[in-house]
């Protein structure tokens, strides 16, 4: 291959090196290297080492002299990166001189980490080595490993009410409207291993009874990102968080009076937290539970004895429902006692509900079938209050026991010569069992919300009946950030349970989740087709760095694998086309 090289000078003596090409019968060149202004000499030596080249001849490498020795992430940590520094996160962070390794980064390690590959922090000094990370944060990989990580994340923790300080300002900043309504709610989760101060035996709502349950709150705004979140210690119940939490959050953040609107779950909801919020000048979006609906003035729960999956929306109608969607339905039960009250109709809940009724009661009955069944065949006597009690707990169990009743009759077994007394289950419908199952049909597909936003007192301007349900059905902002961090089941961090650590590790995952929900958010907002964090990653994750090199030299270099259109759609969504750029790459030592 000959080399055709040359100088071109620009003006005022600046020269660049260009190669020369023809394309439609045009001579044209491709700027090789831009050198600047040049001396006489500098120039001098430079045109003599071209003509030594243009007389060497130069073999083209083959396709096949080309190696690919190694390869790492590049794309979707760098992205993270800048979202987390679109964020401005590490400012909350002391800077240190004296530390080869600020708590900023692990603490952007471990978020990254945990978005892209949630694992141990074990595994997380492995997944590191697997990464650019360390030419994009200028961190060499031997920096970052266990103790370090361990120890960093006691400083994480002593920066939580920093962090939720920041969020919530930062928040307040880019859009205030969007703390107007502010999500609360709790979930648990359970550590699998070693010893937790923080963890106590309990029920968890997915999982059953655990030896080691932890109680997790979190405070999301209207568009879902967290603010505050907490590892609640010695949690009886989900009613009572809500006073010792609202008003740490009313002291913490300086909210005003009727400045922010909580909405809640109705797992919260007890009179004497309604009047606490009420006290701290709270204004609360909440709903009550099925057995408080019947006990509400004006409810009228008799009329909907009348209700069938065939008539329901007819008769609904004809009770002045009003239509929200087809889901929807309410009627405004008016202010009782300074709180008001609005009753809603799902069409869909009522025939859910109805039918999971008679599907329990067939269960029930099939249970005393197969236990009647045991007792015909006892090998011992039966005590009848045992055998009752046994039956009892279990229909209990079951949620049936208010919906079915038996008789147990005397049974006399047979056992080669010997009696066995046992008993034969008869199951009955009663006048309190009829009752029981009209009862529980009249609040069928019925749900009530309550609310102090009545437009008698200063609480800002009255909401509209289609604000409330709106504003109800948009605590699902913070069911998915449950979802989202709810994984924190599945990591085993380390050994040692530590409290602060494990803190720590919940601030991590919320932090992780702030990712989510930004990247979540603008993709909802653009027009593209990919709408999840997760979505997101997959693409990017195919961008890496790979090293190269030819067998007959040994020459190596580090390039960025060619982007794919989907993947330069992303980072310009998101204003990231800099982690791409020439000057960037090469400023980390790649080429592209």
């Amino acid at each position: 291959m000959k080399l055709n090289w040359y100088l071109k000078r620009h003006h005022h003596d600046y020269y660049s090196l260009v190669e020369p090409f023809r394309k439609d019968g045009k001579n044209q060149h491709n700027k090789l290297y831009y050198f600047g202004r040049l001396t006489a000499d500098e120039l001098k030596i430079i045109n003599y080492a071209l003509d030594i080249l243009k007389n060497c001849k130069i073999e083209k490498p083959k396709l096949e002299d080309i190696l690919f020795k190694d390869h790492w992430r590049f794309l979707d940590v760098a992205f993270l990166n800048r979202i987390w520094e679109q964020w401005g996160i590490s400012s909350i962070f002391n800077q240190s001189d004296d530390k080869k390794v600020q708590t900023s980064e692990i603490a952007k390690i471990l978020t990254i980490y945990r978005c892209l590959d949630p694992g141990s922090y074990l595994s997380a000094v492995e997944w590191y080595n697997k990464t650019a990370l360390d030419r994009i944060l200028r961190i060499n990989s031997e920096q970052i490993n266990k103790s370090r990580i361990f120890r960093e994340l006691d400083l994480i923790e002593d920066k939580k009410k920093d962090i939720e300080n920041f969020l919530f300002k930062s928040l307040k900043e880019r859009d205030a409207d969007s703390l107007r309504f502010v999500f609360y709610d709790l979930t648990d989760s359970y550590f699998e291993g070693s010893n937790c101060e923080l963890a106590t035996p309990g029920r968890t709502k997915a999982n059953g009874f655990q030896k080691k349950r932890v109680v997790l709150s979190l405070l999301v705004n209207a568009n879902g990102y967290p603010f505050a979140w907490d590892i609640l210690e010695d949690y009886t119940a989900d009613v009572d968080t809500i006073k010792n939490l609202s008003t740490q959050w009313k002291s913490q953040f300086k909210f005003g009076d009727n400045e922010i609107i909580l909405v809640f779950d109705r797992g919260m909801v007890s009179d004497e937290n309604l009047k606490h919020l009420e006290l701290n000048k709270y204004i609360y979006i909440t709903a009550l539970d099925k057995n408080q609906i019947p006990g509400i003035k004006n409810v009228n729960i008799e009329r909907f004895e009348i209700l069938n999956s065939e008539n329901m929306i007819e008769q609904i109608k004809r009770m002045m429902f009003v239509k929200y969607d087809d889901k929807t339905y309410y009627q405004n039960l008016g202010i009782v006692d300074g709180r008001r009250y609005i009753l809603i109709f799902n069409p869909e809940m009522y025939i859910d509900e109805n039918n999971s009724r008679e599907k329990l009661i067939i269960r029930a009955k099939a249970y005393l079938e197969e236990e009647s069944k045991a007792l015909s065949n006892a090998e011992k006597s039966r005590n009848e209050s045992t055998t009752r009690n046994r039956i009892e707990k279990e229909l209990k169990t079951m949620k049936a026991d208010k919906f079915i009743e038996y008789d147990l009759e005397p049974l006399v077994i047979n056992k080669e010569g010997r009696e066995v007394n046992s008993f034969r289950i008869r199951p009955k419908e009663t006048d309190a069992t009829e009752e029981a199952i009209r009862k529980a049909k009249r609040t069928d597909g019925l749900w009530i919300i309550v609310t102090n936003n009545t437009g008698e007192n200063k609480e800002g301007i009255k909401l509209t009946e289609e604000d409330l349900i709106s504003a109800y059905r948009d605590k699902n902002q913070i069911e998915q950030a449950f979802r989202d961090v709810k994984s924190f089941i599945k990591i085993q961090p380390f050994n040692v349970w530590e409290p602060k650590h494990v803190r720590a590790h919940y601030t991590i995952c919320v932090l992780s989740y702030l990712l989510n929900i930004t990247v979540t958010n603008r993709l909802r907002e653009a027009n593209i087709d990919v709408k999840s964090s997760k979505k997101t990653y997959e693409i990017l994750r195919d961008g890496i760095v790979g090293k190269m090199s030819l067998k007959s030299t040994g020459e190596e270099s580090l390039n960025l694998m060619q982007l794919q259109l989907q993947q330069k759609k992303i980072l310009e969504l998101f204003q990231c086309e800099g982690i791409v750029e020439k000057n960037y790459l090469k400023s980390i030592g790649v080429s592209y």
